[in-house]
């Protein structure tokens, strides 16, 4: 994984070093292809890869689409950071249907997926609050998805609050447009010449590769001026 010459000598050898979604990364940038991980996947996020990417002027992106309850948190967590109240808890309950439900069944694939949803949190707050994210597998729900969040809070005084919200979408009208948008920016960022991650595109993730910026309005502020620049006649 720490290089793209060992990498390639392992795969000559018959090894499988990498999980299926890195072996997809492989592939894609090994055919002169821009790559994006959509999932809270490895995807391209290893050394060998991105020096892969270097290696054939190709740009990536990831990770985790951010369709729905982060995408919630992302905007209300500055919110409460400018206004100086201090949250105390953050709980998520996420009922979902569908092939993303039936992935996040399994408890070894759910990790990484509670480890991006919680990333806008401490990011945002500038520490860690108690709770977390519970994810159940509900096939009669479909591609339909519910999020109830309960989140508690301090004022001046340290008068104590309480916020509540309820987001329900169909996952798949949700991510299908975000998919579109990003297969045109990384075409726009292919034809630029960009070579590596491109983190100007974590507008549309919970775990942006090359950003540590989670505020939404932030991360748009700066797809905004990355698109310009790049989209701009020399």
């Amino acid at each position: 994984h720490a290089s793209a010459a060992a990498l390639r000598e392992a795969l000559a050898r018959g090894e499988r070093p990498l999980p299926v979604s890195s072996l997809y990364a492989y592939a894609a940038l090994r055919a002169g292809c821009a790559f994006v991980d959509f999932t809270p996947s490895t995807g391209a996020r290893l050394p060998a890869l991105d020096e892969l990417a270097r290696e054939q002027g190709l740009p990536y992106a990831g990770s985790d689409g951010k369709t729905g309850e982060t995408l919630v948190k992302s905007v209300l967590a500055p919110m409460f950071a400018r206004r100086a109240l201090r949250v105390r808890s953050w709980s998520g309950t996420n009922l979902l249907g569908g092939g993303d439900g039936a992935t996040l069944a399994d408890p070894e694939r759910v990790v990484s997926k509670n480890a991006s949803k919680g990333l806008v949190l401490e990011a945002e707050l500038g520490h860690a609050v108690e709770g977390g994210v519970h994810i159940h597998h509900v096939p009669d729900l479909g591609e339909w998805k519910t999020a109830w969040d309960h989140v508690t809070f301090e004022g001046f005084l340290g008068a104590r609050m309480t916020l509540q919200f309820t987001w329900q979408g169909c996952d798949s009208s949700l991510a299908a447009p975000l998919v579109l948008d990003l297969a045109r920016f990384m075409a726009l960022a292919h034809r630029a010449g960009v070579a590596g991650p491109v983190p100007e595109l974590g507008f549309f993730f919970k775990d942006p590769v090359g950003s540590a910026e989670h505020d939404l309005a932030a991360q748009y502020a700066s797809l905004a001026g990355w698109a310009r620049s790049v989209g701009a006649p020399a």
